[in-house]
Order: C-alpha cells, then structure tokens, then sequence
C-alpha cells in the first residue's frame, strides 16, 4: 500500500518533469511580427502583440492607450497606408528591441518627399510588446514638413473651409480630410 501511494505521489512529478520546457520566445520575431501587422494594417495582430495596453513614447511625449482606445490611432494612421520597412534591429539587454525603422506614405510623401526614418526600442514584458519608444529621428526634414503643412492648413482655409481643422483630427474622418486637402491641394496647384 505504501509503494502504490508513494507511486501515486510521484507520478505527477515525473510526468511534469518529462514535459518539454516551453520554448523562449524570439523577441526579434514579435518585433518584425509587429512590423509587418503595421504594413498589412492588421489591428487584432497587433493588439494580440501587446502586454495590457499600448504605450508609445516619442521623445518626450509619451501616451498610453486601452487596446480600444488605439484602435482610433490606428484607422487614423491606416488611411494614409504608410509603409514601414526595418532597416536594422538588434537584440539589446533587459527585454528590448532595437530597430531603425523606415515610415513612407502619402502623407509623409506629400509633406517632405522621403521617408521618416526613427531609431524606436520595443521593450516586452511577459513575451509581450509593454512600449514603443522613438528615441532617435535619424531623418526627418523639419523645415520641409513645416513649411508645406502649413501651405497646407493656409490654402484649405481659404478654399476649401469645410476641411479646417483636419490636421488636428486624429480619427478616420479626419484622415479622409487630410488625404483630401492633399488631392485637392495637389491638383489646385498642378502637383
């Protein structure tokens, strides 16, 4: 009796024992993972990417969303179909990624004609992505992207009122007005 309740007892632990270990996530994988669900505009990959909500950081700027509340950002953001390319990533200690990332569309393409090119750290928590932080504009032309955004905001203002505002709007309605302002931007002035 006492071998059958010894065996009894110590059948768990050989059986867990033999269960294979789980294997340790690639975070370099998750990351070029969130990349490429940024390009295909895929928000429940994305979301499924993050811990318990979506921390960004911009320098000094820094923002926390509910996984809800991105998905404003993320329609604003999708509308101007913006294409990000990974130009380096490396493993860094402590649970982060470092990336240079590439940011194209016609949005940005309009406003400074290259890409915005960042320098962003992914730091994961629990196999998952905790924050985005751009630490570093590698290129970005500020003089540029100032000028015609605000020969922009001038010329909607003057000939096209009902579309003031748009470049406050983060929403998909106010994406659709930006991209708008461009098209008629453009055409207005045979670009």
């Amino acid at each position: 009796m006492k071998k059958l309740l010894l065996s009894t007892c110590l059948l768990p632990l050989f059986l867990g024992s033999c269960q294979p270990k789980l294997k340790e996530v690639d975070r370099t994988v998750l990351a070029e993972e969130y990349i490429q669900a940024l390009n295909e505009f895929d928000y429940p990959s994305i979301i499924s990417l993050f811990y318990d909500s979506v921390r960004m950081k911009e320098i000094v700027y820094e923002t926390t969303f509910s996984k809800a509340d991105y998905y404003n950002l993320f329609q604003w953001d999708s509308i101007f179909q913006p294409e990000y390319k990974v130009l380096q990533i490396q493993e860094l200690p402590g649970e982060k990624i470092e990336l240079q990332i590439s940011k194209l569309g016609p949005r940005i393409n309009f406003l400074m004609d290259n890409p915005i090119i960042t320098k962003e750290v992914l730091s994961f928590e629990k196999d998952k992505i905790y924050e985005v932080e751009i630490i570093e504009y590698l290129y970005f032309d500020d003089e540029t992207w100032v000028a015609r955004r605000q020969a922009l905001i001038e010329w909607v203002a003057a000939n096209h009122p009902e579309l003031d505002g748009f470049i406050y709007d983060q929403t998909k309605a106010g994406a659709l007005n930006y991209l708008k302002a461009i098209e008629l931007y453009k055409a207005a002035n045979n670009q």
